[in-house]
């Protein structure tokens, strides 16, 4: 049976990056508009983790692909991919989309709705490397949002990313990635405050380094990351300034990631993590809500006969704040994961966390989210894929009384009509019960793009 996989190492290492990746592509699909900002909860910064050997292991142990056992999202579409434009040891990947979305409460709120339809232009070029051994990527995004009736709330956004990975031997490689972008917080988000009259921008830089060393049993990467988040002010509904420079942050962490494998089928990981958290309020200097945090989980991944794989992990959360105003957060932490390969064209997915949320909010000082989600994706041809998606989101705001229960359904279907486009429709429901009733909203979107890729 497990002759279908790669080995444990190997194939908890795919599967977990799939995972990430594949529930970061199903957001961003089934959804009008990504969230404003996106913390690096993980740590890795979109680091490059990858070695020689644990290369070399997957040409032996890797059987998935020959006896068809693989996740939809990862069969061959050679027909539905881009030949790009060759630059020496590099390839471009040039592509432009357009979507159209009908969203029936676009300022997210419980009484004087308003719908709108919204157009969003997108442009991407990425860079991805060929050479022989080294790793460098890159990747420039830019974004039009264009509403019909509220202009008021159009906005561009933009983003790059370079990532590079120096493998020093056959064990051990060292990566890096520079991120900056600008994201903007729409109105209605949860951390937005009901004041502003348009959208907030997010000015965000982050720089990450890692060392990894996969041979063996044993293997592990250490790693930190820094992040600005600097919010620039805007005007309020009465048309005042309305100042967001108290949410301004910069954020150091390090982690430590290590797995020991017991056997191709059973993997003990395990992840630790510090936080230096630094918010200043310029009004105060007592009222600074600068904090340090740590994380420790540990658990277990394996596979439940053939054709479900599992990553258990459990541990406990600190965030202590340097000003005694400010009570400390305590909370359990969770990370579990399930894929399940029901029929060589459904695969089933489950996900359930609970992570601490450094992120401050206009009324808050960060959060406790506890998530519950499940993904289907079901190829109904070679050329055209289903993908469902159920998520519940319980949010403890802390330094507030606010408590949120946020549900999300999505819907989508991708048309993969020949390697140069990508056509989709896609619908999302969401609705959020706060304690506190301005934040309360329900909604749907509708949505239908197309995506010209080169």
């Amino acid at each position: 049976m497990t002759a279908l996989y790669a080995s444990e190492p190997q194939r908890i290492a795919k599967w977990s990056t799939a995972i990430a990746g594949i529930t970061t592509m199903a957001a961003a699909a089934l959804t009008p508009y990504p969230a404003a900002l996106a913390l690096d909860l993980d740590g890795q910064g979109d680091l490059i983790t990858d070695t020689i050997a644990n290369q070399d292991r997957r040409q032996v142990w890797d059987d998935a692909g020959k006896h068809g056992a693989l996740p939809v999202s990862e069969i061959d579409r050679g027909f539905a991919q881009p030949e790009g434009i060759r630059l020496g040891n590099f390839v471009l990947f040039p592509s432009v989309s357009e979507t159209a979305v009908y969203d029936d409460n676009i300022f997210a709120r419980p009484s004087d709705i308003e719908p709108d339809f919204k157009f969003i232009t997108q442009a991407a070029l990425v860079l991805q490397s060929r050479l022989p051994r080294h790793v460098l990527d890159a990747t420039i995004t830019g974004r039009l949002i264009n509403y019909a009736e509220n202009t008021d709330q159009d906005y561009a956004d933009y983003g790059a990313l370079v990532r590079g990975a120096l493998q020093i031997d056959h064990a051990h490689t060292l990566s890096a990635a520079v991120n900056t972008s600008l994201d903007y917080e729409e109105r209605g988000a949860a951390t937005a405050p009901l004041a502003a009259s348009e959208p907030i921008p997010i000015h965000r830089n982050r720089l990450s380094v890692g060392l990894t060393r996969d041979a063996g049993r044993l293997y592990g990467t250490l790693s930190a990351t820094a992040e600005t988040l600097d919010y620039s002010d805007v005007r309020a509904l009465d048309g005042s300034l309305l100042d967001q420079d108290n949410r301004d942050q910069t954020i150091y962490a390090g982690q430590l990631r290590t797995g020991y494998r017991f056997s191709p089928g059973f993997e003990l990981v395990s992840k630790a993590r510090i936080v230096r958290n630094l918010n200043e309020i310029d009004d105060a200097a007592d009222a600074d809500r600068h904090s340090t945090g740590y994380e420790g989980l540990v658990g277990v991944a394996f596979e439940q006969g053939a054709l479900v794989s599992w990553r258990l992990m459990g541990g406990w959360g600190h965030r202590e704040f340097d000003s005694a105003l400010y009570p400390s957060v305590d909370s359990s932490l969770l990370d579990a994961e399930v894929r399940w390969l029901a029929t060589e064209r459904l695969t089933i997915y489950g996900n359930a966390s609970r992570a601490l949320v450094d992120e401050v909010g206009a009324t808050d000082n960060g959060r406790v989210d506890t998530t519950l989600g499940a993904r289907a994706e079901f190829e109904i041809r070679h050329d055209l894929v289903a993908n469902l998606r159920a998520e519940y989101i319980a949010s403890d705001f802390t330094g507030s009384n606010r408590t949120d229960d946020t549900i999300e359904l999505g819907a989508e279907l991708d048309w993969y009509m020949h390697k140069n486009w990508l056509f989709s429709i896609g619908y999302v429901y969401e609705d959020r019960d706060s304690t506190d009733d301005n934040f309360d909203y329900s909604r749907n979107q509708v949505r239908i793009g197309g995506k010209l890729k080169f």
